[in-house]
């Protein structure tokens, strides 16, 4: 009876339960900067505000990316930011999929470069444990890269937080 309790409780579970890791660095979780460099192979140093930040090359899906992670003051993993090149974007699309379930939004629209040349721009995004979120563009600023985001609300506060104040800034 108890098995069946807990498997009952398991259906319900909703996808937000979902922890998302790289290559078992979870993002809203505690992590050492060891941790990174045993798990990434990336070293991290010193950052704004006691937070640790750890940038490098990586891979993800044997595709190679460049890694920007933020470790904040109180030892919890507020971001992993990898970009790579479009092209990895339908090698690693479907291996997130099958890992973190289909996403929680996908959304599709045209984009078009400065020479007029029309690409379509696909992203997913994934609602996950408490406040996490990963969200993968096929395209991010250029046509040239693709970013895998994996944040925390902090973090998200944080990247928008320079540009609330834009009068202070002239």
């Amino acid at each position: 009876m108890r098995q069946v309790r807990l498997f009952l409780c398991l259906l319900v579970l909703p996808v937000s339960a979902l922890a998302f890791d790289f290559k078992g660095v979870t993002v809203g979780s505690p992590a050492t900067t060891e941790q990174v460099l045993e798990k990434l192979g990336v070293m991290c140093g010193a950052g704004a505000n006691a937070m640790q930040v750890c940038n490098g090359t990586v891979t993800i899906a044997r595709e190679p990316a460049r890694m920007n992670l933020v470790i904040s003051a109180n030892g919890i993993v507020q971001r992993i930011d990898l970009t790579l090149a479009p092209e990895a974007f339908e090698v690693v699309a479907p291996l997130l999929i099958e890992r973190f379930g289909e996403p929680t939004k996908t959304d599709r629209s045209e984009i078009q470069n400065r020479m007029g040349v029309k690409f379509e721009q696909v992203t997913h995004f994934w609602a996950g444990q408490g406040d996490s979120e990963v969200l993968f563009r096929k395209y991010a600023g250029t046509a040239n890269s693709s970013t895998l985001y994996f944040s925390t609300k902090e973090d998200r506060d944080l990247r928008a937080k320079p540009k609330a104040n834009r009068r202070g800034d002239i």
